[in-house]
Formats: C-alpha cells, structure tokens, sequence
C-alpha cells in the first residue's frame, strides 16, 4: 500500500478550460447537440449528475470563449455556487461560471470527492462572508491527500456505491 501524499491540484490536473456563453439572441447557436451547462445546472452533493437544459451548436462554439471540453473532466463551479462540482463522462461546454479540469493523473472519481470536500471544508473556514467567486490560481493551489491510484479506484467506487444507495433510500 502506497501512504498519502499531499498535492496541489495543479500537479494532478493536466489542462484547465474555462467557459463562455453564446450570444443568447443568435439561434443559430443554440439548439445544437453539445450539451452546456450553467452553474445552475450542478446540484449540491450531486457529484455524478448534473440537468443538463440547454445545448449549443458548433457555431455557438467557435463564436465564444465556450470550449468543447472532453469528456472524464470535472467542471468546477468558480461564481454563483462556489463550491459544487460534477464529474462529466462525454464531452460538454459551460458557462463563464466553471473551469474545467483535464487530463487528470489520478482517478478522476476521486478527485471528485477529494476536491469537493477541500472546497466544502473552506467554505465553512470563511462562512459568514460573502464568497463572489474562486480564481483559477486559488483553485489550482488547493492541497488534496492522494494515495495510490488502485486506492483510489477502491474508495471511489466504494463511495459511489454509497451514493447510489443513499439515493435509493431516498427515493422509497
């Protein structure tokens, strides 16, 4: 068994990508088939499910800061809604409100729950003030414990499972 080690985010994630909105007036741009969400759209505690509402076409895509981000990312909400985050498994676009992490070198459920519970945990360090977003090097500079990466498939699947049982419950 590998220990833990401590990291900052920017040495597990190898590409960032940020957001943009296409002119909401063009048609042309919306109604395509690249999903796109807004911060919105990330329910909290939901880190493998998001609603997505709306699309954007390639136009859309190539006449904004919009990015077609690959698929097995993790969009991270960085304004309204500091804090939430959810994994994507196919390829999508977002709002200004995200960076977008990448090429990750770990296991990207993981990271999920690890980075959520770091963003959650310093929520509650400044609760009371009004947090109006999170930069890119903020985010970036995040400590995270990481063990080995066949651990982290384990306790990823292990608390997904976790997760899809609470829902179950739920649900009755």
């Amino acid at each position: 068994m590998i220990s833990w080690e401590q990291r900052k985010l920017s040495v597990v994630v190898g590409t960032t990508y940020g957001g943009g909105t296409p002119a909401t007036s063009n048609d042309d741009f919306w109604n395509g088939d690249i999903p796109w969400i807004q911060s919105s759209n990330v329910l909290e505690d939901q880190l493998f499910d998001v609603d997505v509402k709306k699309y954007i076409s390639k136009d859309g895509l190539n006449h904004s800061a919009a990015q077609l981000i690959p698929g097995n990312s993790v969009a991270v909400v960085t304004h309204v809604g500091v804090g939430k985050l959810v994994f994507m498994p196919y390829s999508y676009g977002t709002s200004q409100d995200f960076i977008s992490l990448g090429d990750m070198k770990c296991e990207p459920r993981f990271l999920c729950y690890a980075l959520y519970k770091k963003l959650q945990e310093d929520l509650h360090i400044v609760q009371g003030s009004a947090i109006k977003g999170i930069t890119k090097e903020d985010l970036m500079s995040k400590q995270l414990f990481l063990p080995g990466v066949e651990e982290q498939e384990k306790i990823a699947g292990t608390l997904q499972d976790l997760d899809n049982l609470i829902t179950l419950h739920q649900r009755k």
